[in-house]
């Protein structure tokens, strides 16, 4: 690069390293890439160059112990921009989903397609316990059909492709999607909508032309693509003024940093600061509003134990791991933490596509950790946390329920109201 990144190789780093902590090689550490972005390697990078900044989950765990407080996550996405289109391990699966994530027809076709397939037990020769078989039981049932939640424009069809231009939007409550919500279980929303309703609230602006978030584009270092799904989701929630809410802890993080996308000469940088002003984290949303349930005669549900996995694009935010926290136990469930504190799932948006062998292994140590305290459910707000954890705990043949927390949140109350 052309900026000497001046690390302390302290080493601090690779102790919280999850990738390190399953594999156990010193280049693959934060420490290990700052050292070779400040050598001739960085100007030409090599096969073998790429594939070491492939092997990053881009957790943030390093930027926290880091004593120079040196932004490692932005240094390796902006790496990242600069090598080969399909780079690194399985580059051209990476480059497949980044395609689709940033299509929502395409991944609704692709979504819609798996469901048929399941309904035309197409998969049963495979065995019980095949990725793809694992991979298309995460599907909601009911994804074939429109979302009851997107509203369809004024004198449109509801297509899931026309904007929305309600006449009043001033000051209304926005509902950003993502694309696990949206497409793969739109039963994340129908629960939002319901806590919102407990609440004596609604959603009253979804716009049907928003699109993914962006944060698997930036992470991959497809800069330019990042930035133009912000300028649509951007465009899209335009026509009101409205708190955003989401219900992904990842899609949260990365929309409130719209304005770091853009130079602030940039016209949209504007525009971007003030969308990521409306955005509100799905847990702190809530935490203010539900009441508590446990105080609730008979609500209390001592019997159900629960694990909250805490997302790292949340747990190293201010009050990320206290507010879902407060949020559950209203509910009154026990919950059940471990000592040793959250470990990464092993997800990282793109990286279990890139390193499937490392993400097992990662997926291995969190879910021991998770399940060691014998929980009825595993809960997390973060989509991509929640599909490693249904799939992982399938392929092991677990009977522990894995459920978003929107939806552990709303079987609790349907049972009060």
């Amino acid at each position: 690069m052309a900026t000497e990144i001046n690390c302390a190789k302290c080493g601090a780093c690779a102790v919280v390293c999850p990738v390190f902590r399953v594999d156990g090689r010193e280049m693959l550490t934060a420490r290990g890439k700052m050292h070779l972005l400040n050598t001739t390697l960085a100007a030409q990078p090599s096969g073998v160059f790429e594939d070491r900044f492939s092997r990053c989950l881009l957790c943030g765990a390093c930027e926290q112990t880091c004593p120079r407080q040196l932004p490692i996550t932005e240094i390796i996405s902006q790496a990242r921009s600069t090598f080969s289109r399909f780079y690194g391990p399985n580059g051209l699966k990476k480059a497949a989903v980044c395609t689709a994530l940033s299509s929502p027809e395409l991944l609704k076709g692709l979504v819609n397609t798996g469901i048929r397939l399941q309904r035309l037990n197409a998969l049963l020769p495979l065995p019980a316990h095949s990725g793809l078989r694992l991979k298309l039981g995460l599907l909601d049932e009911h994804s074939v059909s429109q979302p009851p939640y997107v509203q369809p424009s004024p004198g449109k069809e509801n297509d899931d492709t026309s904007p929305i231009s309600p006449q009043n939007t001033s000051g209304t409550l926005s509902y950003f999607t993502g694309c696990v919500a949206r497409h793969i279980q739109p039963s994340i929303a129908q629960a939002t909508q319901s806590l919102l309703h407990w609440c004596g609230l609604s959603i009253v602006h979804t716009p049907t032309d928003q699109c993914c978030c962006g944060l698997a584009a930036w992470s991959a270092g497809k800069r330019k693509q990042a930035r133009e799904l912000a300028q649509k989701n951007i465009q899209a929630f335009s026509r009101s003024d409205g708190p955003i809410i989401t219900s992904c802890a990842s899609c949260s993080s990365h929309l409130l940093t719209y304005p770091t996308l853009f130079t602030k000469d940039d016209p949209w940088h504007d525009k971007a600061l003030a969308f990521a002003d409306r955005v509100q984290e799905f847990t702190s949303f809530f935490d203010g509003k539900l009441p508590e349930l446990c105080c609730v005669e008979n609500s209390q549900h001592p019997e159900q134990r629960v694990f909250y996995h805490d997302p790292c694009h949340l747990r190293f935010k201010e009050k990320g791991m206290s507010t879902p926290r407060s949020l559950l136990q209203k509910t009154g469930v026990q919950l059940v933490d471990p000592e040793d504190g959250p470990r990464c799932c092993g997800q990282g948006g793109l990286f279990h596509i890139a390193c499937p062998e490392h993400s097992l292994e990662i997926f291995e140590k969190s879910s021991k950790q998770a399940l060691a305290g014998s929980p009825d459910s595993i809960t997390t707000t973060c989509s991509g946390c929640l599909m490693q954890f249904q799939e992982g705990i399938a392929r092991q043949g677990q009977q522990v329920r894995v459920v978003h927390m929107a939806i552990l949140l709303t079987d609790f109350l349907g049972k009060h109201t």
